[in-house]
C-alpha cells in the first residue's frame, strides 16, 4: 500500500497511530508489562513498543477511530486510502519505496 501522509505533524510524523485510536488499551507508559493491544481486536499491540517501553514508530489498522488526539491532516490522509485497507493488517508508517509496513494480525 502506498504512504499517502505528508508527515506534517509534530516532529515530522504522522500524527496517527493506535495511540490515537478509540480502541487502544489504556496502559502506563513506559509500557514495561508490553501488554499494549487493541481491545476491538484482541491483538498485542507489542510490536509497537520498543525495547525502553515507549511506542516506536506509528501503527493502525482499516478500523481505526480517532479518540480525538489524531492530527486531522492525517485523518483525511487515512481517509483517503481507507477502502484500499486491507482488514487484519497493521500498517506501518515510515516505510520503504514510498510504501507503508504491513504486519498481518495472525503474525502478532
Amino acid at each position: 500500500m502506498r504512504d499517502p501522509f505528508s508527515y506534517s505533524a509534530r516532529w515530522d510524523s504522522v500524527g496517527l497511530d493506535c495511540a490515537f485510536c478509540k480502541n487502544q488499551k489504556e496502559v502506563e507508559w513506559p509500557n514495561n508489562e508490553r501488554n499494549y493491544s487493541c481491545l476491538l481486536f484482541g491483538i498485542s499491540l507489542e510490536v509497537t513498543i520498543a525495547s525502553n517501553g515507549f511506542k516506536e514508530g506509528e501503527w493502525f489498522c482499516s478500523s481505526f477511530e480517532s479518540n480525538g488526539e489524531a492530527n486531522a491532516k492525517a485523518i483525511n490522509e487515512f481517509n483517503s486510502i481507507k477502502s484500499h485497507l486491507e482488514p487484519n493488517i497493521l500498517y506501518g508508517a515510515y516505510g520503504e519505496d514510498g510504501k507503508l509496513k504491513e504486519i498481518p494480525f495472525n503474525e502478532l
